[in-house]
């Protein structure tokens, strides 16, 4: 029995060395998916929808859908959020609900210094399409050709120092290993997916006349168990607090650059495209990803947005 290419590249129903969650290009602006201590640490009331393709040559590539709220509570000093996260990646897709729950220990709170512990709970359906399974053996009795799903809960947690020009932090989004497996008459498969760890941080210089002018460089470390780390680097600027600029590259050699403008000082309207400048990108293609944001309310909201 041979798989195709691309399924053996996109199916989890064998121990790859590889990054299992969904990435982000634009991880700065839903922190929060990828770290729970994030949540409202900017004390930000803030929605947002985000939509990533990724591997557009590929039929059946991963897509990945997210809506999130986050919600800053200022007498408990706490932050609250959630999020929906849809996933996609050929025969197998996950759809779950995540809560956050976020403290915060102010040092200086005029200059939001503050350190910030976060957790994540959530609970994830897992469903594996069998009869999407390709291989060049159609009769294979060993192939597992039924569609069935299961529940499986999720946890993660995280800590990040933040003050208004820089922050850092370390997380655990994946705390639970999961192991779905799926028996039927035809065969047996499995969905795996191991602990991920990650390391972030960013810094904010803002100049001109009303510091309207920002830079943001940014670095988002991620290892999981048996796969090399992989790191990502971005540098962003905003223009006058509309126009929003990017350019990023990562370790797997991977190179992105996005773009955003803000609209009437409470919505961003962003986009991003990454590719792999390997010889591998004539078969993988461009990876694209749009985001919406809107800010209900934030800190001096119409000076530093």
């Amino acid at each position: 029995m041979k798989l195709y290419l691309p399924i053996i590249l996109l199916l989890f129903v064998a121990e790859l060395k590889a990054q299992q969650l969904p990435l982000f290009s634009q991880y700065r602006q839903n922190g929060f998916v990828i770290n729970p201590a994030l949540t409202a640490v900017d004390e930000r009331l803030e929605a947002n929808a985000t939509y990533r393709r990724q591997w557009q040559q590929i039929p059946g590539g991963p897509e990945t859908a997210t809506a999130g709220y986050r919600h800053f509570l200022e007498d408990e000093n706490m932050g609250l959020g959630g999020y929906f996260m849809f996933d996609r990646t050929g025969p197998t897709s996950s759809l779950g609900l995540n809560l956050m729950y976020s403290y915060h220990i102010d040092f200086d709170r005029r200059k939001a210094k503050r350190l910030s512990f976060g957790i994540s709970a959530g609970i994830y359906q897992f469903r594996l399409n069998g009869a999407e399974l390709i291989t060049d053996e159609p009769d294979d009795e060993a192939i597992f050709i039924n569609n069935v799903s299961k529940i499986i809960p999720d946890a993660g947690l995280g800590v990040v120092y933040y003050t208004d020009n820089y922050y850092f932090g370390a997380s655990i989004p994946q705390a639970i290993s999961i192991n779905a497996k799926f028996e039927g008459d035809n065969g047996m498969s499995e969905i795996r997916r191991i602990a991920h760890f990650y390391l972030m941080g960013g810094y904010k210089y803002k100049f001109g006349p009303q510091e309207e002018h920002v830079f943001e460089p940014s670095v988002w470390a991620k290892y999981a168990i048996h796969s090399p780390v992989n790191v990502d680097f971005n540098a962003k600027f905003t223009f006058d607090n509309i126009i929003v600029a990017g350019l990023g590259y990562s370790t797997s050699k991977t190179m992105m650059a996005e773009f955003g403008v803000k609209m009437a000082q409470r919505a961003l309207l962003s986009y991003a495209f990454s590719f792999h400048f390997s010889d591998y990108h004539s078969y993988l293609g461009f990876n694209h990803e749009i985001m919406v944001t809107y800010t209900f309310d934030a800190p001096e909201f119409y000076v530093d947005y």
